[in-house]
């Protein structure tokens, strides 16, 4: 089965000539090298191929859109603060922390000519971000959460960049799309066994496409499934480690 994706890509306005497909998006950033949702991890799978940044968003207490995976700072920083709880000048003020905001991101993105494809985590900040990427006439993005309301508040504001649903293992990829209105299908089957490639059956894609809906596929880091996944007609594939996907071209040694 193939997929020619010309028609989405003129409709959002993504760029035409950029890599190859499916996209390799960097989940959190190249977040297996570098710690997650961080600048460093944004410019290190840049440096390394990925045509995409998968990034989360929370929302400050004072209303502004910052990148973290967690409301809650214990896991990736080891201290016992919310996001949620802070202004954005206090979560700036810590020590040792690195929590950038969603502006901040998306300016390094621009200038690295990387696409954003936003989860939204943070109730709030799918409006935000949509209107800080119309203001600053970013259109190489995707807009999507595991909240199905997330998505179809911005589908209901009559948001023009393609929005995007994320779907856990056992729920109906197909019933979560029309319940957003999504334009792309997130499967997140990657604790689906040992091959959950199998998953991604051509009754899958053939619905998801009859009903004008892209796919995007779990975080992987496996070589042989993402080799597999590699070959499927789908707009992307995020990873941890995007060197697995865009493997460094090995040049021929000059002869001396």
């Amino acid at each position: 089965m193939t997929r020619d994706f010309s028609a989405f890509f003129e409709r959002y306005g993504w760029p035409s000539a950029k890599g190859q497909l499916p996209f390799c998006i960097g989940h959190r950033g190249a977040s297996g090298l570098e710690r997650e949702n961080t600048l460093a991890a944004f410019h290190r799978a840049a440096e390394l191929g990925a045509e995409m940044w998968e990034l989360d968003t929370q929302l400050t207490a004072d209303g502004v859109v910052v990148v973290s995976h967690d409301d809650h700072l214990q896991r990736v920083y080891g201290i016992d603060r919310r996001i949620s709880e802070m202004t954005a000048a206090e979560l700036a003020a810590l020590n040792d922390v690195e929590v950038p905001s969603f502006s901040e991101v998306a300016a390094l993105a621009r200038e690295t000519g990387t696409g954003l494809y936003v989860e939204l985590k943070g109730p709030g900040t799918g409006i935000r971000c949509w209107q800080h990427l119309v203001e600053m006439n970013q259109r190489f993005a995707c807009l999507g959460s595991f909240d199905t309301a997330q998505v179809r508040e911005l589908r209901d504001a009559a948001c023009d960049f393609p929005l995007s649903v994320l779907i856990r293992v056992g729920h109906d990829p197909h019933a979560l799309g029309d319940e957003a209105g999504a334009d792309v299908l997130h499967l997140c089957w990657e604790r689906a066994g040992e091959r959950p490639q199998d998953l991604v059956t051509d009754e899958l894609l053939r619905r998801a496409f009859e009903a004008g809906r892209e796919i995007v596929l779990w975080h992987e880091e496996r070589q042989s499934i993402l080799d597999d996944l590699m070959k499927l007609p789908v707009l992307g594939i995020c990873t941890d480690l995007p060197d697995l996907m865009r493997p460094p071209v090995m040049k021929e040694k000059a002869l001396g």
